[in-house]
């Protein structure tokens, strides 16, 4: 048995938060019992409802805070903090607006110590990587919404990060630019065998991306049921979407989300049943 690069055990998050009326405060629980492996080298993508902690458990993995119980291991260490080790990216770019593109990228390496030399040739490999070799020396107002995105995955993988956090990266862009940058990100997972954890609300990109796809209940969030995607849908020439395989796999995976959203719906008031159907419906066509 291949040994976990990421194992979640039994992880809970708890937050207090004010009581009705402004009472005493309580305790409002994010996640309970997480129990997860992922293994070396996977890409592992994560659906679930809003508010079901999916940004709470990359939080927790990235080190930005402590479960309350449980524990997250990478390569059977305890995480105890942020660590050169995690990359994050997030939905929003992040970028420093004075600095080019080649300079963002340059940032982490300058913090580790690389000197100038070293620090620009790896920026612009990483760059290349992305396919942003034309536009080392442009500001971030000049880049579109996909191209700033793919410098903040190149800053991300530029210090070598042995896993890849992503929460929600292409959520705000078009259609195209995203179907575009999945393409992309991909290509970059095959030929840098990183281990990505990739949070979505959307379920054709989850299949579309992910080796497994991982469903989480509403709050507080669990991992109800984890669906392996079939090797045939992640072929790099054919359109993967196409195939009665890719169907069938999305239903699932809608299926079982579809129940979590309404749950969750339903939990917000009577006036919910509704609203939770067309929020389902949307995510199965995102």
């Amino acid at each position: 048995m291949t040994k976990a690069k990421i194992r979640f055990e039994h992880v809970r998050q708890e937050f207090l938060v004010r009581g009705p009326g402004g009472g005493p405060a309580q305790r409002f629980t994010a996640l309970d019992d997480i129990t997860l492996d992922v293994r070396p080298g996977e890409f592992l993508a994560l659906v679930g409802p809003s508010g079901c902690g999916k940004s709470t458990l990359l939080d927790l993995l990235g080190g930005l805070t402590a479960p309350s119980n449980g524990r997250i291991l990478l390569d059977g260490k305890v995480i105890d903090g942020p660590a050169r080790d995690r990359g994050i990216v997030f939905q929003q770019y992040a970028l420093f607006p004075w600095r080019t593109a080649v300079q963002n990228v340059e940032f982490g390496l300058d913090i580790a110590g690389l000197k100038a030399r070293a620090r620009r040739e790896k920026a612009l490999h990483y760059l290349d990587l992305v396919g942003l070799s034309g536009f080392a020396d442009r500001y971030p107002h000049e880049l579109s919404g996909g191209m700033k995105q793919r410098v903040a995955i190149a800053r991300s993988l530029a210090y070598d990060p042995e896993v890849l956090l992503m929460d929600e990266p292409f959520a705000a862009l078009d259609a195209q630019t995203r179907e575009t940058l999945q393409g992309e990100l991909l290509r970059i997972c095959r030929s840098t065998g990183k281990t990505i954890l990739f949070i979505t609300h959307g379920i054709d990109e989850a299949v579309v991306l992910g080796q497994r796809v991982a469903v989480m209940t509403s709050r507080p969030g669990r991992i109800k049921q984890i669906v392996d995607i079939p090797d045939e849908l992640h072929s790099e020439t054919e359109d993967v979407r196409s195939l009665p395989q890719f169907g069938r796999v999305r239903h699932e995976v809608w299926s079982l989300l579809r129940e979590e959203v309404l749950k969750a719906q339903g939990a917000q008031g009577p006036a919910a049943d509704g609203e939770g159907v067309a929020k389902a419906e949307e995510l199965a066509h995102v």
